[in-house]
């Protein structure tokens, strides 16, 4: 069976699932392979065993703490084959090992066959090289307290590595939040087919670095399902083949000609990152329109931008595509601004403030609208007038209900960045905590106009974009996550874009710093 990396392209990393649609799968692939779910569940097991042997070869005492469901099945079947190989096991039980049921106490019950021993936490002896996690996998069903919640807080406490089976204890596998404790894991060996909570939200705060074991049967699962997966997972190499290209005698208007506007007082720092962003993103032309206090002077350090002042700018026509919102903010000329550029009918990329000024018209389009919007949580919020906790809550209905009330292409921004359209949501998987920091916004929205005054359409510009910008904190983290600058990303953003081999078989993947 296949053990993947996600930092490499593959054609089984590219489908998210929900846990619902594996389980499902999961019994009709098996049954179309003709096997059980108890041969299932050993090749888990299986590939956890050799997952973890060869991880960590020099790891001779483990701990597997299991739970009550199938994952502790898949950890009682570790516990057996690690005995075997004569690695010192303690196998912990939460709960009743007792009450386990169909293939989850098969498996118990080969392991004690084999003179495997059951223990509690407080009867355990010795320190673990490795603790493999078997409590809860996809089956959290709500806050966790009393004992499992105690388990968890003391495998996070151990200052040891931690491998979590299929999706750490804790954490929510659909959605990616953390109700109350979740297993903090170095490694997640994720089964049969990836889960979207693993990727996005919470989940790349815990799962460390993600692997997939596809049991054999995962090719299986799309004909078997007959349904799409809930999101793609977005590869660079792939993705990277719809880069504009420019013929051999072409002009500068020919690569497009992008307007953005923002730029108030104070705030002149948002637009000049947007400008930049745009031009090495290999746009021909960039105005910015911004506020007069300081239009003539925000092309002082970089003169191939050209600049503007409103309210005396009137030129929409000019350009292909508009980026709105960049350092708008929310008073009068703000106002102004919004409804000018609005009026203009341009294709355009909605960011920063202008979200906010387009929630406050609170009405749906009648019509799909060439724009994309670019909200954090705390914007999205106010496009859903909720809170930042019920985007976070379920960042793929949230994305999903922002695009259908606006009918716009959406980027949900954060770990895990979602990428929806009327059809499709794609998952960015790219990307590192130093990306914490202002302008990393404006950025992003330079290289999706960019794009789109280019000629990709909204959902390929964004898409693209997303990838390369978060590829390109990737590389810019080399130096050091700490202190890093969205400006830090303007040298690697050119190199990728230039790049003719593949990024993601050639440049390591940054992972979580566990």
């Amino acid at each position: 069976m296949d053990i993947i990396s996600l930092e490499k392209s593959h054609s089984l990393t590219q489908s998210v699932w929900t846990s619902e649609q594996i389980r499902i799968g999961e019994r009709l692939a098996a049954a179309n392979a003709g096997i059980t779910l108890f041969e299932l569940m050993t090749r888990a097991g299986q590939a956890v065993f050799e997952q973890a042997r060869r991880t960590w070869p020099d790891a001779h005492c483990w701990w597997i703490f299991t739970g009550g469901g199938n994952n502790a099945g898949d950890g009682y079947i570790v516990a057996r084959l690690a005995q075997e190989a004569g690695i010192q096991v303690q196998l912990i039980q939460v709960g009743d090992g007792q009450r386990l049921t169909g293939d989850a106490a098969t498996a118990r019950d080969y392991y004690q066959a084999q003179g495997g021993v059951i223990e509690q936490l407080n009867s355990a002896q010795g320190t673990p090289d490795l603790i493999i996690d078997a409590l809860l996998g996809t089956g959290l069903t709500g806050p966790l307290t009393g004992e499992m919640a105690a388990h968890i807080r003391h495998i996070n406490q151990s200052a040891v590595p931690v491998l979590a089976i299929d999706v750490p204890s804790g954490l929510c596998a659909d959605t990616g939040q953390i109700l109350t404790e979740a297993v903090i894991a170095s490694q997640t060996l994720c089964v049969i087919g990836l889960k979207l909570g693993l990727l996005t939200g919470r989940g790349p705060d815990v799962v460390g670095t993600v692997q997939l074991a596809d049991l054999d049967v995962q090719p299986l699962l799309n004909k078997e399902l007959q349904q799409m997966p809930v999101a793609s997972l977005m590869h660079w190499h792939e993705l990277r083949s719809a880069l504009p290209a420019r013929r051999r005698g072409a002009h500068k208007g020919e690569a497009g000609r992008l307007l953005i506007a923002g730029g108030n007082q104070g705030m002149s720092g948002a637009i000049r990152l947007a400008g930049e962003g745009a031009l090495r993103s290999a746009t021909g032309l960039v105005r910015l329109v911004s506020h007069n206090s300081h239009a003539h002077w925000l092309n002082m350090m970089r003169p191939e931008l050209m600049t503007a002042s409103f309210p005396d700018f009137s030129d929409w026509a000019w350009a292909d595509t508009l980026i709105l919102g960049p350092g708008l903010g929310r008073d009068d000329w703000a106002h102004a601004l919004f409804s000018a550029a609005l009026e203009s009918g341009k294709p355009m990329v909605i960011d920063a403030d202008a979200l906010w000024w387009l929630a406050k018209r609170r009405a749906s389009l009648s019509e799909p609208q060439p724009w994309v919007l670019t909200p954090h949580p705390g914007e999205a919020a106010t496009l859903l007038h909720c809170t930042v906790a019920e985007i976070e809550a379920n960042r793929l209905a949230a994305v999903q209900a922002i695009q259908q009330q606006y009918g716009a292409v959406v980027v949900l921004k954060g770990a895990g960045s979602l990428i929806a359209d009327e059809h499709n949501v794609r998952l960015c998987h790219y990307g590192n905590r130093g990306m914490a920091s202002g302008g990393m916004g404006d950025l992003l929205s330079g290289i999706i106009g960019a794009f789109m005054a280019q000629g990709l359409a909204p959902f390929h510009a964004a898409s693209l974009a997303v990838c390369l910008h978060s590829l390109a904190g990737d590389m810019a983290a080399a130096q050091g996550m700490r202190g890093m600058l969205a400006s830090d990303l303007l040298s690697p953003l050119r190199s990728l874009i230039n790049q003719d081999d593949d990024y993601d078989n050639t440049h390591p993947k940054f992972d979580s710093g566990r």
